[in-house]
């Protein structure tokens, strides 16, 4: 399996880490619910809601969120001649690393 160049990944990270967040109200709208303990990052490189109490609001952002980085992991991925999995799962290492009180337990 092909192997991202070092910098590949950072531009690659650089751009996911964007979307990671989604769009600038989404942005805002995800930080909180991530403040809040309602969602939490996990090493796959996708978003998963922490409780299972949480508001179908949030439930729902998580889904879209997740459906916009799959996709940009898949273009990320085809650009680089990688697995779409390998560019999420480094994404997520850089993501975590930056704020690790969000990491899914």
């Amino acid at each position: 399996m092909k192997t991202i160049s070092k910098r590949n990944l950072t531009n690659a990270v650089l751009l996911t880490s964007g979307l990671m967040l989604g769009a600038h109200t989404l942005a805002a709208d995800m930080s909180q619910a991530k403040s809040a303990g309602w969602v939490c990052e996990q090493v796959n490189g996708y978003a998963r809601v922490a409780k299972p109490n949480a508001p179908a609001d949030v439930q729902a952002m998580v889904s879209s969120v997740n459906s916009q980085r799959k996709a940009e992991y898949q273009r990320i991925a085809q650009k680089n001649g990688v697995a779409a999995d390998q560019v999420a799962r480094l994404t997520a290492q850089k993501v975590i690393g930056a704020a690790p009180q969000f990491r899914c337990k």
